[in-house]
């Protein structure tokens, strides 16, 4: 599957990990910080980047940036060509709903800010929040430098919920995810996994991918 991705131009993880599955073709937006400014800011430029990536007529478009796509609703910027396209966190919504959430605890590299705008997203859309805990980081290369090993070990520290979630583009969770679920006996996702579901549920593509619960048994 060809999928067009739109990320932030500090992201450095999220092409790394969903080429493994997809070919990606990506164009970036401005952001060197995650806070509620910068993120607002991003996203008066994604009516260009829609039109930018629409150019290479790809499958799917993914504006992959969870935070971006949870502070203000973009959903009509991205419905203005014919090509599919869905947001990461109208991705996560939906993989939630799928795995049949109904409390979810949340793992994140954010500042609490960003944190408590994120529960207050999920909350909205019917989600009771369990538990939510970040990092504390606001520079997007610092969440992209830290290891699979800082999502693992902070998702572990959450209270049990129907689903655990890991949020951010730029955090690496691919390799996680499975000591995760087999740990916890409970679904996981992160931001990747749920916009690359999402980018073949919007293609209306199948693939076996191997990469938790959502994938294997939902695509």
């Amino acid at each position: 599957m060809h999928l067009g991705l739109i990320i932030p131009s500090s992201n450095t993880v999220m092409e790394d990990e969903l080429t493994l599955y997809v070919t990606v073709h990506s164009t970036r937006i401005s952001l060197k910080n995650v806070d509620e400014t910068s993120l607002k800011k991003m996203n008066q430029e994604l009516s260009k980047a829609v039109d930018l990536i629409s150019d290479c007529h790809p499958d799917a478009i993914v504006y992959g940036c969870t935070s971006g796509s949870f502070i203000e609703d973009v959903e009509k910027i991205l419905k203005k060509n014919p090509i599919p396209a869905i947001t990461t966190s109208s991705a996560v919504v939906s993989a939630l709903h799928t795995l049949g959430a109904k409390t979810v605890s949340v793992a994140t590299p954010y500042t609490d800010e960003i944190n408590q705008k994120e529960k207050a997203f999920l909350e909205s859309k019917g989600f009771t929040v369990k538990d939510i805990k970040g990092l504390g980081l606001l520079n997007n290369i610092e969440i992209g430098n830290q290891g699979p090993e800082a999502a693992y070990n902070l998702a572990k520290s959450l209270k049990k919920a129907d689903v655990i979630f890991i949020s951010c583009t730029n955090f690496k969770t691919f390799d996680a995810i499975y000591d995760l679920e087999d740990e916890l006996s409970i679904p996981v996702i992160s931001s990747n996994s749920a916009s690359l579901w999402g980018a073949y549920k919007a293609a209306n593509k199948k693939e076996k991918i191997y990469l938790g619960k959502l994938l294997e048994e939902y695509l």
